[in-house]
């Protein structure tokens, strides 16, 4: 399995320069400082996940394309235990990259929150909808003023444009299965 560098900064500065925008306005918009976007483009530290979902909702762009080149056919084979892993260790969380194209409906992942991680330290929303499918252990999602109870077998379908998040709070690893829709967030 292949395990990806979480962030290609030089994918962020290409798509900042597509929109003819400068550092300090895509800083900005994503509400951080002009220094840190550059240290996120020249690779010189990993932003948290919350700051990569920011940065890629100013860009207008699915988050995993600022982390992985898509260029997929109509159809495509995958084998699970060969597809790409996209860690983030600042947030314990990684995520298998089972489908994801932003051409297409939705996109299939195998997520695994770690004791404490979490999908972002705040609630945030994305258009779309969301399927999660627990495998392993058990997780919280928080869903605007709610806080669901997710164990192994159970799963939760929810409209994903609701601010919301994920987090693990035991102190076993969670494993689950995620489709979402469309495939960015």
């Amino acid at each position: 399995m292949e395990t990806v560098q979480v962030i290609e900064g030089k994918r962020i500065k290409q798509y900042r320069e597509k929109k003819g925008w400068s550092l300090r306005k895509l800083a900005g918009k994503a509400g951080i400082s002009p220094s840190m976007l550059s240290q996120i483009e020249s690779a010189k530290v990993d932003p948290s996940l919350s700051t990569l979902r920011k940065i890629a909702i100013c860009l207008e762009v699915p988050l995993f394309f600022l982390v992985l080149d898509y260029s997929a056919p109509a159809h495509k084979k995958v084998k699970v235990n060969e597809s790409r892993l996209a860690v983030f260790p600042n947030d314990g969380l990684i995520y298998q990259i089972i489908h994801s194209d932003q051409e297409k409906k939705m996109g299939i992942h195998i997520g695994v929150l770690e004791k404490g991680g979490a999908t972002s330290a705040d609630l945030l929303p994305h258009d779309g909808e969301e399927c999660l499918i627990v495998l392993e252990g058990s997780m919280q999602v928080v869903y605007e003023n709610e806080t669901i109870d997710l164990a192994a077998g159970e799963s939760l379908y929810f409209d994903s444009s609701v601010p919301h998040k994920l987090q693990n709070i035991q102190d076993e690893p969670c494993r689950f299965y995620l489709i979402i829709s469309p495939p960015k967030f």
